[in-house]
């Protein structure tokens, strides 16, 4: 087993495609109301991780080009409206278009699930720009998967326009991208900061995000509760 393949199978402690959030999503169990308000989290979590990746470009810079020019492109793409509506105003056009006031969204607070996870991605950027990029870079490889399924619910089940759910269509074709570019300089990031630490990183990572689908579904439906994966 390769290193990328060691790193992946971590995945199989919190596989989120079956977190209880998507799986109500899928079956329609939950109202729109509350996709907004857990929607209204990912908004939350979102901003924050642009600030992250913009960190994570910064110190990279000075480390090694092969990875700043990756964080770089991510970063464009991702968290600026020079190659396309940034993700954060994708997520704040679904939002508003469920109804939700922008100063409302602006105003929302986190639910203690959406902060753990907040906290834990924060955690595993003061790792470093590698941690920050594998960690990222092996949710988004699976969560390309996943993405396409959510747009499919939320334009079939709960009548989202596709301007509406573009976030969601978008993050296939895109994360698929991200994740190959992240996995591109695996060797290059594990000598920068070692095996351990881009291991632990990816370990966090799912665990991290996780912790902000328990906060999304918190939000939808004011009951506190952690999954465990099974």
């Amino acid at each position: 087993m390769d290193r990328k393949e060691r790193l992946l199978e971590l995945y199989d402690l919190l596989p989120f495609h079956q977190h209880p959030l998507w799986v109500m999503v899928m079956k329609g169990t939950l109202s729109l109301q509350q996709v907004a308000a857990a929607e209204c989290q990912h908004f939350l979590r979102t901003r924050a991780g642009q600030r992250l990746r913009r960190d994570a470009m910064t110190e990279a810079h000075a480390q090694n080009a092969r990875l700043w020019e990756v964080l770089l492109s991510i970063y464009l793409e991702e968290c600026t409206n020079e190659k396309g509506t940034s993700h954060l105003e994708l997520i704040r056009r679904l939002c508003t278009m469920c109804g939700i006031a922008d100063e409302e969204l602006e105003r929302s607070r986190p639910t203690p699930g959406n902060s753990a996870s907040m906290a834990l991605y924060r955690d595993i950027a003061r790792r470093g720009a590698a941690c920050h990029l594998l960690g990222a870079g092996a949710v988004e490889h699976y969560y390309c998967q996943l993405s396409p399924k959510i747009y499919d619910a939320y334009t079939t089940r709960y009548q989202m326009t596709d301007e509406q759910a573009e976030t969601y269509r978008l993050h296939g074709p895109m994360d698929r991208e991200h994740a190959d570019r992240s996995f591109a300089v695996l060797d290059e990031v594990v000598d920068i900061v070692g095996w351990e630490a881009i291991e632990d990183s990816v370990r966090d990572a799912f665990v991290a995000t996780s912790l902000h689908y328990d906060g999304m579904l918190h939000a939808a439906t004011g009951e506190l509760s952690y999954w465990n994966g099974r």
